[in-house]
């Protein structure tokens, strides 16, 4: 008795499994092409008209009678757990409540706010008239073509006056800020 040979080929009307894989393979590669081509384009440039940075806190009425006394920054926006304030006609700093907000206020403060102004001598003397914490006193920069210093907010956030000198390092910037 013979024993029938078993066929390579798949029966009729299926497909093998690598033939398959190849074409769910090839019509994945083509689609991901026009998906790739009908993809929106990135707007040209980015489109802002401000920037917030959002800072938080344990005790936001010391930190508001900071801003708004120390400091003399005006309340732009009161949302309840967060005040806005208004630092320049498109920067403002958001001073939130931790118990509320996206973020809970930490001992570690890896941020800097920078408040870029040709007095900063008069608001080093000013600040430290008024007893306000130092990290640094007033000088001009050994690693950069900058004069500031670094104060220290109520809750340990460091804010940075800093004025860029004029220097060709600091041409664009100073250029922006309309100083050339």
């Amino acid at each position: 008795m013979s024993t029938p040979r078993k066929s390579r080929r798949p029966a009729r009307g299926r497909r093998s499994p690598t033939a398959g894989a190849l074409l769910a393979a090839t019509l994945s590669l083509a689609s991901g092409s026009v998906a790739a081509q009908q993809a929106p384009r990135r707007p040209e440039g980015l489109g802002v008209n401000a920037n917030i940075v959002f800072l938080y806190y344990r005790d936001i009425p010391a930190a508001q009678r900071f801003y708004e006394d120390v400091l003399g920054l005006r309340l732009t926006v009161d949302q309840g757990y967060t005040k806005i304030y208004r630092i320049s006609p498109t920067s403002f700093v958001g001073l939130v409540d931790e118990s509320q907000g996206l973020h809970r206020a930490s001992e570690a403060k890896p941020v800097t706010l920078s408040f870029v102004t040709e007095q900063v001598d008069a608001w080093y003397e000013y600040l430290v008239s008024r007893g306000v914490r130092m990290r640094s006193p007033l000088r001009d920069g050994t690693r950069h073509p900058t004069r500031g210093f670094v104060a220290i907010d109520p809750e340990g956030y460091f804010l940075e006056f800093e004025w860029f000198l004029d220097h060709p390092q600091n041409a664009l910037l100073r250029q922006a800020l309309g100083h050339p």
